[in-house]
């Protein structure tokens, strides 16, 4: 019968993985601070906002609470897709951890350095949360694209791969929704106090 490891050790076995990706989403939000993405991130800058005249309007038509539902599952689902893609595809596409982290932490910088820093200040109450949910699920996404590349004899990737998901449902999904829930009020909040 096959031991189950708990989330403490789990998370332990995870350190080196979490520190890797945690440089390197520090990195490319210093590079995006210093304008060395700007080519990477000033296009999508029209389309979202587009998008944020867009919603504008969606939130002058209904109360705040089909508002605040709206974007509690928009950043739910969206937020909790990110995170499983990050570890389904560590095996897959072994980079594709390190791409996401490397792209949202350039995409804050890079956001810092248009709108200043108190961008940071802004992202703080979700993103205590959020943040480590994302950079766990990197981690895990990594480990798992590290399982692949052993030999077949020492490779457990169904055991990691059930230990990673277990750890997402457990511990990831729930940081996400607490996340989902604060960002969304500081939205309605905003929206209501006329600050958006």
């Amino acid at each position: 019968m096959e031991e189950k490891i708990s989330l403490r050790e789990y998370l332990y076995s995870l350190r080196f993985y979490i520190l890797f990706i945690s440089v390197l989403f520090i990195g490319s939000i210093a590079l995006g601070y210093m304008g060395f993405l700007s080519d990477v991130f000033s296009e999508p800058l029209e389309w979202i906002q587009q998008l944020s005249e867009n919603i504008k309007d969606f939130t002058q038509s209904y109360p705040l609470w089909i508002i605040f539902l709206a974007f509690f599952t928009v950043i739910f689902l969206n937020n909790s897709f990110t995170c499983f893609l990050d570890i389904i595809l560590g095996p897959l596409i072994g980079i594709f951890p390190m791409f996401s982290a490397f792209i949202n932490g350039g995409l804050l910088g890079w956001f810092a350095q248009e709108e200043g820093l108190i961008i940071f200040l802004a992202i703080v109450p979700h993103g205590i949360f959020e943040l480590p949910a994302f950079l766990l699920s990197a981690s895990i996404g990594l480990r798992l694209g590290r399982e692949v590349l052993k030999r077949k004899g020492e490779r457990h990737l169904k055991k990691e791969l059930k230990n990673g998901l277990r750890f997402f449902l457990v511990l990831v999904l729930p940081l996400l929704l607490i996340a989902a829930f604060i960002e969304s009020v500081l939205i309605v909040a905003a929206i209501y106090f006329g600050l958006a």
